[in-house]
């Protein structure tokens, strides 16, 4: 089990932005990243900003993760299970992770996890000025958004690296939620 704080900033881009980025960083390494979302049938979880996910790494490897928030932080705490853990976790909703549990039992109590939404991320990685860059397409629903992220060690250098990132790149900065959060926005607005 890996614990860390996340500390990263983040512009939604245009479709333009995104290619123009794509373009830039052609020789980069890609990848597409199916994240499955959990919550209880009353989101719980969302209304305790908590996000719970799994994340398919290849066809047998994945990633439980629990993020909460920590002042200008994320604390994620990460677990690699294979493919029929994650099935049993959609079958039975119960954590397959004892330490997940214990973070998420006293906010949940006894109601059971659902997958509501699933989403896919083709991201284009990689290591710039003293963090991590990420150029992002998002699907989910009926909705495709792009956005870029930058992942920084502290909040106040990462915060003026992204800002000098973003006039490098000559990107109009838009604030940006989480994934999670707008593609729970997006469910909303069909519910």
């Amino acid at each position: 089990m890996s614990k860390e704080l996340e500390i990263e900033f983040k512009t939604l881009l245009t479709k333009e932005e995104y290619i123009s980025l794509c373009e830039r960083f052609k020789d980069c390494k890609r990848n597409l990243q199916i994240n499955y979302y959990f919550d209880t049938s009353r989101f719980t979880l969302k209304a305790s900003d908590v996000g719970l996910r799994v994340r398919m790494l290849d066809k047998d490897k994945y990633v439980i993760t629990l993020k909460k928030k920590k002042g200008y932080a994320l604390q994620e705490f990460n677990e690699t299970i294979t493919k029929n853990t994650f099935d049993e976790f959609l079958k039975t909703g119960i954590i397959p992770v004892e330490e997940i549990k214990k973070e998420v039992d006293d906010i949940i109590k006894d109601q059971l996890l659902i997958n509501y939404m699933s989403l896919s991320t083709y991201r284009i990685g990689l290591p710039y000025k003293k963090g991590n860059l990420a150029i992002d397409k998002c699907k989910y629903l009926d909705t495709v958004d792009y956005e870029l992220e930058y992942e920084a060690s502290s909040y106040e250098s990462g915060k003026r690296e992204f800002v000098e990132i973003v006039r490098e790149f000559g990107i109009v900065y838009k604030k940006s939620q989480a994934k999670i959060k707008r593609a729970y926005d997006a469910l909303r607005k069909k519910i």
